[in-house]
């Protein structure tokens, strides 16, 4: 029944702790999927949103200064763009990442991005997302490009705009309205300033004058000033006015579903590592913190079956005697015998069960209850050196003290006090007849001071020193008639550890010593 009771604690003790460990491991490695996911997504729509700004042929990188200038468009994706008319019909491409000629396969992949709701999305078939934009008014030409006979070059080497027989870059004019083009060392659309069409919801309308014009299509781009800041949820939907042309920016994204499944397959792994090391501390803690309780109830088990041998003893003398004393047969002398029996065994009962009554105060916390008073502790053993003199004359032992004046602690002076006397008559019990017991006080370090009652006696081997201090423990069993039940140094130990003290013993040379160290003033 104990043990059965001992494997269900040890059982929730450890069900308790693994349920937290998988909360906690389940919040963490949620945390850290969800945060990266977020990251690569929002990384990967920043880099769509840009490109949507960009007139086709503004991607190409073969010189090297468009290279250079595109280091800033934090493209790290492959990536090609379509453009097509209010039918959905292909009108023109760019990409250097893929192979554009197979038109069926395009236009299969712009079906199925215009038959969508959602601006921005995922493909899964094809591991690709897109971006779904207004096409710019203004096309690029690739500056390798030649113009027509008689007419000057459109763009410069740097793919600046030229006006129509001029060398000299300037902004062109679609419409009547002014465009913001690309120039100095971005490639790209700057975020912090929404392109005209681009379909990117911003916080505010630009300036008066700005060169930047708003159609009222669609909403301008978020203003991002670095990686940090851009938050996908600030696009706005795509309000397309069901004439113009329109660009879908598609990026591959097999790195980032190869990064997720890896990263899940790691984080599977060290959870199920950490889930078993957790399991096993868990098992070591449940056995260690149910160490006490165990050793509780064996002790209670096992003062219960002392108890009750101890009482049984008495208890059977008593009913014999009383029996006999039932009989006719008996003269008076018989019967005063039996009749002192009773009276012998009465006391003995007496005695244990006010141990027993003294032991259980005790372990309530009677020392707690009681007030705490400072005591001269010289004077105190003094007087009870004095107390216990004549007892010690009587069995022919002799009794010197050793006290050092001006000894005081704080305790209370009842339990103090029934410390002492327990050590005195424990000493004058199982001393050597005609034996002297020394008693001294004196101060051990700063703040301490040192009780011993010596006595000489037969030797206490190791085993009956570690286990003497236990109940019910006696030495020899036949102390039992000398009114000794195992309690008293039970009681001592008790006393002495709810007054910050310690007490032990020492047997050497024939002589055995019991200290007792207790704080003092």
């Amino acid at each position: 029944m104990l043990m059965e009771m001992i494997k269900k604690l040890r059982f929730r003790f450890v069900a308790i702790t693994m349920t937290i460990v998988t909360v906690m491991l389940l919040v963490i490695f949620g945390l850290v999927l969800s945060l990266t996911h977020r990251r690569i997504y929002s990384d990967s729509v920043k880099m769509l949103s840009q490109l949507s700004g960009v007139p086709l042929g503004m991607n190409q990188n073969r010189r090297p200064e468009r290279r250079e200038r595109n280091k800033e468009t934090s493209v790290q994706l492959p990536f090609f763009r379509v453009e097509v008319d209010s039918n959905g019909e292909i009108i023109a491409t760019d990409g250097d990442f893929y192979d554009l000629t197979d038109e069926d396969s395009l236009q299969t992949l712009v079906d199925d991005v215009l038959s969508r709701s959602e601006r921005i999305g995922d493909l899964s078939d094809y591991n690709l997302r897109y971006f779904r934009s207004m096409a710019s008014d203004m096309k690029m030409m690739d500056p390798g490009a030649q113009p027509a006979p008689g007419e000057s070059p459109s763009v410069d080497k740097d793919g600046k705009a030229l006006a129509v027989g001029s060398s000299e870059p300037t902004s062109p004019e679609v419409n009547g309205n002014k465009n913001n083009i690309p120039q100095g060392d971005n490639n790209s659309t700057s975020m912090s300033q929404p392109q005209e069409n681009s379909g990117m919801k911003g916080p505010e309308q630009p300036p008066e004058n700005s060169g930047q014009i708003i159609t009222g299509n669609e909403v301008p781009n978020p203003v991002v000033t670095n990686k940090e800041d851009f938050d996908p949820g600030a696009i706005g939907k795509e309000n397309w006015d069901g004439k113009r042309n329109r660009v879908i920016v598609f990026a591959d994204i097999s790195s980032e579903v190869a990064t997720m499944r890896n990263l899940i397959r790691n984080c599977m792994l060290i959870a199920l590592l950490s889930f078993l090391v957790f399991l096993v501390i868990a098992i070591f803690f449940a056995r260690w913190a149910v160490k006490p309780v165990e050793d509780a109830w064996v002790q209670q088990r096992q003062f219960v079956s002392d108890a009750s041998h101890e009482l049984k003893t008495p208890l059977t003398v008593i009913l014999t005697d009383a029996e006999m004393l039932k009989s006719r047969n008996l003269d008076d002398a018989q019967k005063k015998q039996f009749a002192e029996n009773i009276f012998t065994m009465s006391h003995q009962m007496r005695g244990l069960v006010e141990s027993l009554l003294q032991l259980a105060r005790v372990d309530n916390g009677a020392i707690q209850k009681q007030p705490h008073e400072i005591i001269d502790l010289s004077k105190m053993i003094s007087d009870e050196i004095l107390t216990f003199e004549v007892l010690f004359f009587e069995k022919g032992l002799m009794l010197t003290e050793n006290v050092q004046e001006g000894i005081s602690i704080k305790g209370s002076r009842q339990h103090i006090k029934q410390a002492i006397e327990i050590l005195l008559d424990n000493a004058q019990k199982y001393s050597d007849p005609k034996g002297t017991v020394t008693v001294s006080l004196e101060k051990s370090g700063t703040h301490k001071c040192l009780i011993s009652v010596a006595d000489p006696g037969e030797q206490i081997s190791e085993e009956d020193l570690k286990n003497i201090f236990k109940r019910f423990y006696r030495i020899d069993e036949a102390r039992a008639m000398n009114h000794s039940y195992g309690l008293g140094l039970s009681i001592a130990q008790n006393i002495v550890t709810e007054h910050k003290g310690k007490i032990w013993a020492e047997s050497k040379d024939g002589i055995n010593t019991f200290k007792i160290e207790l704080p003092t003033m």
